[in-house]
Parts: C-alpha cells; structure tokens; sequence
C-alpha cells in the first residue's frame, strides 16, 4: 500500500513538471506548441491538453488588465476634489460622427439603469439633456416604480424636456408604474402665487412624493441668455438682472446657487420644486450636465452637497479641472456627501 502511494505522490510530481514546463514553454518563451511537441516528443494534441489542463488546475494564472482610460482618471480626480460618492465621463468623440450630446445622454442612461430596482421611489426634474437620457433608457428593465416630479413645469420651444412629460415616458417604460405629478409651474408671479399653490393639497401631496424619492435626476442650468428659464419667460428680464448681480452662475432643480454653491435668495418663494435641503436628504442624487458653458455652472452646483453622482462628458470634467480651484474650507456648502453606492439605492 505504501509503494502504491509512493508511486502515485511521484507520478503526480512529474505530471505537474510537464505541466510546468510546458505551461513556461508556451507562455514565457513564446514557443509554438509544435515546437514544444517536437523538443518533448509529444503529439500536438497532448500538449494542447496539457495547456489546458494546467490552466484548470492553478498552474497558469490568466489575468486580463485593461488600459486605464482617460476618461475614468477624470472621474476619480473629479470625485476626489468634490467628495462625490462617483463621476462617469463620457469619452470624447471630437472628430467623430457621433452626436457627443447623444454619447452623454447613453452614457447616463447606461448607469441609470444599473441603479434601478423595482419599486423604486424615482424623482425625475426637466430639461433637454435629462429628457435625451430617458429617450436612451430601454424599456421595461425594472417595474413598479413610483415616479415624481421634482419641479413644476417649464415653458420651452423644444418639445419634450418637461417634468410632466419625463415622468409620463418613464411610467411608459416601465410597467406598472404610477405618477405624481407636479401641475403647477416651476416659477411663478408673485409670492402671493406661490404661497397659495404650495398651500394647496394637491401640491403638497406631490412634493411629499417628490421629497420622498430614493433616487433624483437633476439637470445644471447655466446663467446666460440660452438658458431655458431665460428663454421661456419664467425668469423676468429685472428678475434675471437682479440674480445675476446677486452671484447666480448656476440653477439646480430650479434653485439658483452663487459660485460658492450657496442659495440666491429673490426667487424662492415663487419656485415650486423642492430645494437643496430636500434633494440633500434624497439617498442617491445624479446629475447629468455637461458643455463648454456649462463648467462654472457644474461646479458651483457640486458644491452645494446635493448632488452624489455626475455625469458629464471628457472635455468638461477637464475644463473643470483646469478652471476651477479646488474647494476650500469655510467657502460656501461643504462637498462630500459620498452616500450613493455602486448599487441600487436602498
């Protein structure tokens, strides 16, 4: 018995020197497995069994590292410098056919749709770049959302960048959802308007819904004429003049910030949509935003900690970089909220 094992402990000794020596031929001295056959005086077909054998068997360890991309150095260093929980670039299709408004758009609805679960509390706000982002998302993924608005609604010559439209496509996409609707504008007249609309139980029963939401996607509006609060009216030319001189370079969910990431107050009682502190307390907050305008607007609207995940494309997050200095302690809100994880919200 104990020869019988003797000679079983050698014979697999041997079997795993083969194995090396083949394994160390092959992968490390870049010769042929014919090569090997003759040198050893094998068939070509054991020692491609061998090669096999010695991957199943832990002898040869296969390790594929892909190439870091610009794009994702990008994301770390800008996740990093605003304590963001993460931030996917989109590459840069400079030169390409490609729409890189369309790349940005796929980009977001890609990773969107590895947060959702079913029977998500879903909060969606306005805007073009979020409604080509819900035009990106497939159907039918995940069910029985509950979905809201998070501001009330917009005036725009485009078509389809509402709150009320985005909700209505997102319940499409996915069955069984419902809606809360917000039906009220996102600014009004007076504060009179606005203190009877966010008196009213309809309202406030949809910004309950709003402000109960576990994930919220949020558009950055920037601080020029082509801005859609500009363009539709909401914002009064006077009104506009006074924001402006006020420090408002950004507006997030209808909400304008100064750079520092800190509320202009002039508009607040007449916006219908719910604030910083609300989306602040939202577990996951994803922003999508991204162009050559839009730089100072982003990274005034990251510092305001409302926001956890940035989508954006390679040639802002480096303008961002470069441009803006690095937060400091003492200016405007503290970034770093860093809640969101790489799953679904809970």
């Amino acid at each position: 018995m104990r020869r019988r094992r003797s000679s079983q402990a050698v014979l697999e000794m041997q079997t795993v020197d083969i194995l090396s020596e083949i394994a160390r031929r092959y992968y490390l001295r870049d010769e042929s497995q014919i090569e090997i056959a003759r040198d050893l005086g094998l068939d070509p077909s054991t020692v491609s069994r061998h090669l096999k054998r010695a991957r199943d068997e832990g002898i040869v360890h296969v390790e594929i590292r892909t190439p870091r991309r610009p794009a994702v150095d990008l994301g770390l260093a800008l996740a990093e410098r605003y304590g963001l929980a993460r931030v996917v670039v989109s590459p840069d299709l400079e030169g390409l056919e490609d729409d890189p408004d369309q790349a940005l758009a796929a980009t977001a609805a890609a990773f969107i749709e590895g947060v959702l679960v079913n029977n998500l509390r879903l909060g969606v706000s306005w805007g073009r770049t979020l409604a080509d982002v819900v035009h990106h998302l497939r159907p039918g993924t995940v069910s029985r959302l509950s979905i809201a608005q998070l501001a009330g609604g917009v005036e725009d010559p485009n078509p389809g960048i509402q709150g009320h439209e985005l909700v209505r496509r997102l319940a499409e996409l996915y069955p069984g959802s419902r809606v809360h609707y917000l039906h009220a504008p996102a600014i009004v007249g007076s504060d009179a308007a606005g203190s009877a609309l966010t008196g009213d139980r309809i309202i406030r029963s949809a910004l309950a819904a709003a402000r109960s939401s576990q994930l919220a996607l949020v558009g950055i509006g920037q601080m020029d004429d082509m801005a859609t609060l500009r363009r539709g009216g909401h914002v009064s030319p006077s009104d506009w003049t006074r924001l402006a001189a006020a420090g408002a370079v950004a507006n997030v969910n209808t909400r304008f910030i100064d750079a520092s990431g800190t509320p202009i107050q002039g508009l607040e009682s007449r916006t219908i949509a719910i604030g910083l502190d609300d989306l602040r307390a939202i577990e996951t907050v994803v922003a999508v935003a991204a162009g050559p305008t839009k730089v100072h607007a982003i990274g005034a609207a990251l510092l305001t900690g409302a926001i956890d995940v940035l989508v954006t494309d390679e040639p802002t997050a480096t303008g961002i970089l470069a441009v803006i200095a690095p937060p400091m302690q003492g200016r405007g809100a503290a970034p770093g909220r860093r809640r969101a994880r790489s799953g679904a919200p809970r």
